[in-house]
């Protein structure tokens, strides 16, 4: 598949080439550079396990520069570099060859973040293409990322990348079905990168090159958006998953069938999500049975000073059983990725890295309230309040291993969080952000743990 993968780019590359000399060419080209620090604080293990992760402080510089081509209104090319080299000022280094290497920075690599063909009604067919290396964020992405959202999830924000093959069929006015082919390995395999030396065999590193998924991926959606009224969108979708060549997990395979639905009345708004799983593992023909979804209300009152939004949610993920061979606990497939809050992602490393790797954002075995407060203080400032309180759908029976005095494996009371979360746009360039994230473990939790912090500001600057 990665060989004919290549020879559709290729071949549609040397259209586009061939194209150019036939069409006038307009090209758009724009850069970003984006600096932030991140200081955390009992963030993983909630400080039971220091040796095998201690506390970060470090700085983080993404660069990206872009081109799209337009050759015509139909036909554009688009490409995309970029890096984030990171520094670490506080206790925790990067571990590199078995633990040998200890780094303060990390070079990172340059890497191809996009490149894409879009192809507009070819011959006049109600379908759109783009094929290549493309984001499904912004007003490409699917529902709010429940399911789709990160197809790199290993690397970060400095990449959200997927490797695919995209087909819109444009069925009527507000009514459309992608049928989407992804591809995601561990380390990227389609395109050159210049990348450093590094190799730790499994964790940020391996063969020189970043780790990117938790296993080889692949998978193929099918996904409907439909305008049903003015104010009521439905999107039914159907993914399927296949995750192989875990550093020691068994292969699997997983179909998701789901309905995401969003309903708008004047200042009033609900939507809401609902995702069901059934798969095995290859190995031992062991079932796959997961559920997840969510539900959120939301409210603006616009003539308000502040025009304050006012937004309260569910949000359910099954866990998995602890005395049956199934596994009932619900995969996050592409979107190991901040959802709700940034905090909880790195928590959930310790209870789900024999499911998914040693990469954050599994997202399951969760039952929470999630409420936030929008204001708008000024014209460009907005400040997000948010309470969240968070439970566990199961036990957990973690007695071994760095993280044995982290769990009680008795309650399931996950505990609090607080967030605030402030963006500031100082013109069309430049804008800024802080955020600060503090969690209070509950019973799900041993008496060892302690209350995490999770702190980021960050300035952007676009061209």
């Amino acid at each position: 598949m990665k060989k004919i993968f290549l020879r559709i780019l290729m071949s549609f590359l040397f259209i586009l080439n061939f194209s150019a000399i036939s069409y006038g060419i307009e090209n758009e080209p724009g850069a970003s550079i984006r600096l932030r620090q991140e200081i955390w604080d009992n963030v993983v293990s909630l400080g039971t396990a220091r040796n095998a992760q201690p506390d970060r402080n470090f700085f983080r510089l993404r660069i990206q520069i872009w081109n799209n081509i337009k050759f015509n209104d139909d036909l554009n090319l688009y490409v995309r570099l970029a890096t984030e080299p990171k520094y670490f000022a506080g206790p925790y280094k990067l571990a590199l060859d078995g633990g040998k290497n200890l780094k303060h920075f990390d070079q990172d690599e340059l890497v191809i973040d996009n490149l894409y063909i879009d192809i507009k009604k070819p011959f006049n067919l109600p379908v759109n293409l783009r094929l290549g290396r493309q984001d499904f964020l912004g007003k490409d992405m699917y529902g709010e990322g429940f399911l789709i959202f990160d197809g790199t999830p290993g690397d970060g924000s400095r990449t959200f990348y997927f490797n695919a093959l995209k087909a819109s069929l444009l069925i009527a006015a507000g009514h459309s079905i992608d049928v989407v082919y992804v591809s995601e390995p561990k380390t990227d395999q389609y395109l050159p990168s210049l990348h450093p030396s590094y190799d730790d065999g499994s964790k940020a590193y391996i063969n020189h090159k970043k780790r990117l998924t938790g296993s080889n991926e692949r998978g193929i959606w099918i996904y409907g958006r439909h305008k049903i009224t003015e104010g009521l969108n439905l999107e039914p979708y159907y993914i399927y998953k296949k995750e192989k060549d875990y550093d020691n997990i068994k292969e699997k395979y997983i179909n998701t069938f789901g309905l995401r639905t969003v309903l708008t009345i004047n200042d009033f708004s609900l939507r809401g999500e609902l995702a069901l799983q059934k798969g095995k593992y290859e190995a031992n023909d062991n079932k796959i049975r997961g559920v997840g979804g969510y539900l959120f209300g939301s409210y603006t009152a616009k003539k308000c000073p502040l025009t304050p939004t006012l937004e309260v949610g569910y949000v359910y993920l099954s866990g998995d059983k602890n005395d049956t061979t199934k596994d009932e606990g619900f995969n996050p497939l592409f979107s190991r990725a901040p959802q709700w809050n940034e905090l909880l992602i790195y928590t959930l490393i310790p209870e789900t890295a024999g499911k998914g790797g040693p990469i954050p954002g599994y997202w399951t075995n969760i039952k929470g309230i999630v409420t936030k407060l929008k204001l708008n203080p000024l014209k460009d400032l907005s400040i997000i309040l948010s309470y969240q309180h968070f439970w566990a759908d199961e036990k957990t029976n973690i007695t071994t291993g760095p993280y044995k005095d982290m769990f009680s494996n008795n309650g399931k009371n996950r505990g609090d969080l607080w967030a605030i979360v402030g963006n500031y746009k100082f013109n069309k360039n430049l804008d800024a952000l802080i955020q600060l994230e503090y969690f209070e473990p509950g019973n799900f939790y041993s008496d060892k743990t302690k209350n995490a912090t999770f702190f980021r500001w960050q300035l952007q600057y676009k061209l």
